[in-house]
């Protein structure tokens, strides 16, 4: 009955409970019924976890998306996760909808930010350490204005880390932590984007580099509107290696920082009928 319970609160929560921003106007793609249950069964298992972590209440999460493989990488979308006064646990972040060149910040159920992928990916959780978790839920408490200030509207799949003309939605959430883990330093708050950037490259924050062939860049540039490599360095553009900011590198920053109390795993539900998928 409590499972059946929380199913039923999750179906609520799929819109996105006084989200950040509405659904947008593209056409929606249902997941299948094996894909739904998986989604509900890996949110309860999430909310779960979650719940017993000691005084925990906000986390980062990663999980799949676009299919990064090739370059060695399993997750590709970052989240903060924030237990609210309600109880609920749900999940803050950037979305870029319908591929278009533009993204919101949305705030939604676990269930919601999971998605299909949860039949194919593992769900990767990060635990700030304790003054870091404090300083990013004050950060990301309503009206949040300071994440929202940090949030650039002009998507782009492959946003240069430290330029501000494009955002993807990892780089929102690297630059929120990077607000929060400045605040710690005693200097004055961090106001904007390219106060986080100077921030983040004085502290040796590290993209990952990731090699986009010509024919790639090319089908980009002529086809794809949420994905350029205009803001990226003239080198890296002859060179076509490109830093990027990815889960992985967010996860090994706040390592090096000594900042990432925790760091596990929580395992994708298996979807009936689905083939299996290689790590």
């Amino acid at each position: 009955m409590e499972r059946l319970a929380f199913y039923l609160a999750l179906l609520l929560l799929l819109a996105p409970a006084s989200a950040w921003a509405d659904s947008g106007t593209c056409r929606e793609r249902y997941p299948s019924p094996a894909a739904e249950a998986a989604m509900f069964d890996m949110a309860w298992t999430t909310a779960e976890q979650l719940e017993a972590l000691p005084d925990v209440d906000i986390v980062v999460a990663a999980r799949g998306g676009q299919d990064l493989s090739r370059y060695g990488l399993r997750h590709s979308h970052l989240a903060f996760l924030l237990r609210e006064a309600d109880g609920r646990w749900r999940a803050v972040h950037l979305l870029n909808r319908c591929k278009t060149d533009r993204s919101q910040l949305y705030r939604e159920g676990l269930a919601n930010f999971i998605g299909e992928t949860g039949g194919h990916t593992d769900l990767r959780i990060g635990i700030p350490d304790a003054p870091l978790r404090a300083r990013l839920k004050a950060l990301l408490q309503p009206p949040a204005r300071t994440a929202h200030a940090l949030h650039e509207p002009r998507y782009n799949a492959v946003a240069y880390p430290f330029r501000t003309e494009f955002q993807n939605s990892n780089g929102w959430v690297l630059e929120v932590l990077a607000v929060a883990m400045a605040s710690a330093d005693g200097t004055a708050p961090l106001q904007d984007r390219t106060q986080a950037q100077d921030w983040l490259k004085t502290h040796d924050y590290r993209p990952s580099v990731l090699h986009i062939g010509l024919g790639k860049r090319l089908g980009a540039r002529l086809f794809v509107a949420n994905a350029t490599t205009t803001d990226h360095p003239a080198g890296e553009r002859v060179s076509g290696n490109y830093s990027v900011v990815t889960v992985e590198s967010v996860f090994d920053f706040l390592r090096v920082r000594r900042q990432l109390q925790q760091d596990f795993s929580i395992p994708q539900v298996a979807v009936a009928g689905a083939a299996p998928v290689a790590p």
